[in-house]
């Protein structure tokens, strides 16, 4: 059970607004929205910085769902494995690949380019202070650009942040099928 309510009816119209928005996109509105919308405010910016991340950009959006569950495993996440192996899934990954990503990345069957983000990423989250130099160079001789390291960046900390607040206030996870 949640350590915090989850706004399951639009109190305020900023809210509703947002939710609305995110049942569009998303398709339904994740138990992590719902706690979020105890703060309009943050439920904003949040909303925004998920579509920014995870739904434009130069980056497939399969290949920032497998960034996400990636960092959701190392965290320890439960509604993060389950929101990004739901996603994955509907984007129509096999089942197990998606396990592979989750419990052993460095097998996991991507082009070259994906899998150095994907080890970009995952350092970035494990070892931030480690500058990571050879994963950056290894990134860019497979041919990946500035612009999808700092995305590859931006995903891994959106789902750390996922990770963390869900974990924290004990957000149950979405069960989609």
């Amino acid at each position: 059970m949640s350590r915090i309510s989850l706004m399951d009816r639009e109190v305020e119209q900023q809210v509703s607004g947002i939710f609305e928005e995110v049942r569009t996109q998303l398709g339904f509105v994740p138990m992590l929205f719902r706690a979020y919308a105890n703060n309009p405010t943050l439920l904003s910016e949040l909303w925004d910085r998920y579509q920014h991340t995870m739904l434009t950009g130069g980056l497939s959006r399969r290949l920032k769902e497998e960034i996400a569950l990636m960092v959701a495993e190392d965290e320890h996440s439960d509604y993060g494995i389950t929101l990004h192996s739901s996603a994955l899934r509907q984007l129509g990954m096999d089942p197990h690949e998606i396990l592979r990503v989750r419990t052993d990345p460095d097998h996991a069957h991507l082009e070259p380019r994906d899998h150095a983000l994907l080890e970009i990423a995952r350092h970035g989250n494990l070892a931030p202070y480690d500058h990571g130099e050879r994963y950056i160079n290894h990134a860019r001789d497979a041919g990946a650009a500035d612009a999808d390291i700092l995305e590859a960046l931006a995903v891994a900390s959106l789902a750390a942040e996922i990770s963390h607040v869900s974990s924290m206030l004990d957000i149950p996870a979405d069960i989609r099928h």
